[in-house]
């Protein structure tokens, strides 16, 4: 599968209540991610068995019947959207049609989702996202969270409030998680701890009370690394790499050895065999540390 499709959709969609598996919105996703911007209308698009398996972690000799399950579900799942300021709502299927044929799954979005995916560049009003990321995560609430935070990246203020309420609804779990605690843990933790690690992406966020209850979810600091930036689950093995190096810490005059790292708070953490600790702004100063110490081994065996 190409690594530089991306999905593009209205940021309507995207605040509009879904109630999708995990492998029904990786392959949504992928089919709005063969969407070119020059589309006018929708055609049919076909996407091959080996995309297919690779979109949802399976192996392509299986795909038959999980393709025949999950175009069923597809089919039959309603999207609302709400218009005029939530006074009045849509509701669309967004697949008209699949057909399965020797590896091709081909698909036919419904017309009346034009507005949804279409011509987005002229209303401005869309999120967008890599694919590649994004079928990583392995957590509906992960999935949706991301897509909710993805549009407000560009944004100024890179922060959106969401009441608890409302997040809920558009996650498709209005019914559950009456208590903050279980709503915490089983939906905004393993949200941030899945998109740190798979993407790019980064947020922090805070419980916001109305009197005495947690009522909202603010979500601050949306930015993304960078586009060659590791993940969280690259970071934290490239500095396990680092046990064992040698550093030159520069305030004491003295070369340390690794014995433990972390990333806290932002910044590297390092401690020495003697449980000394040193920190680091970032990667960059520890590594400036470890050429020097490198450099000084270098000297001393000339």
């Amino acid at each position: 599968m190409r690594k530089d499709l991306k999905v593009f959709q209205a940021n309507s969609f995207v605040e509009s209540r879904q109630t999708y598996t995990v492998q029904e919105k990786r392959l949504l996703s992928t089919l709005i991610a063969h969407i070119k911007p020059s589309d006018e209308e929708f055609i049919t698009y076909n996407i091959s068995i080996e995309d297919l398996a690779t979109v949802s972690k399976t192996s392509k000799h299986n795909f038959y019947n999980i393709a025949d399950d999950i175009t069923d579900s597809l089919m039959s799942k309603i999207i609302k959207i709400n218009i005029d300021d939530k006074k009045g709502f849509k509701k669309f299927h967004v697949i008209s049609r699949a057909e399965y044929q020797e590896g091709i799954l081909s698909l036919q979005i419904h017309s009346d989702m034009n507005d949804i995916f279409l011509k987005l560049q002229e209303s401005k009003q869309f999120t967008a996202y890599h694919l590649v990321d994004f079928i990583s995560l392995t957590s509906t609430h992960a999935q949706r969270i991301y897509e909710l935070l993805k549009q407000y990246e560009h944004s100024k203020q890179k922060e959106r409030t969401l009441t608890i309420d409302n997040l809920k609804k558009m996650l498709g779990i209005d019914k559950k998680y009456a208590r903050y605690i279980d709503f915490k843990r089983k939906v905004l933790d393993i949200a941030l701890k899945q998109i740190e690690e798979y993407t790019t992406l980064r947020y922090q966020w805070e419980g916001k009370k109305t009197g005495r209850k947690i009522t909202s979810i603010h979500f601050f600091d949306i930015k993304v690394a960078g586009k060659n930036a590791p993940t969280k689950k690259e970071e934290t093995k490239f500095l396990q790499n680092k046990v064992g190096d040698e550093f030159y810490f520069v305030p004491e005059n003295r070369t340390v050895v690794i014995a433990t790292i972390e990333e806290k708070d932002g910044k590297i953490r390092v401690t020495d065999s003697i449980h000394q600790a040193y920190s680091f702004k970032n990667i960059k100063q520890l590594n400036d540390g470890i050429a020097i110490a490198i450099g000084k081994n270098i000297q001393e065996e000339k």
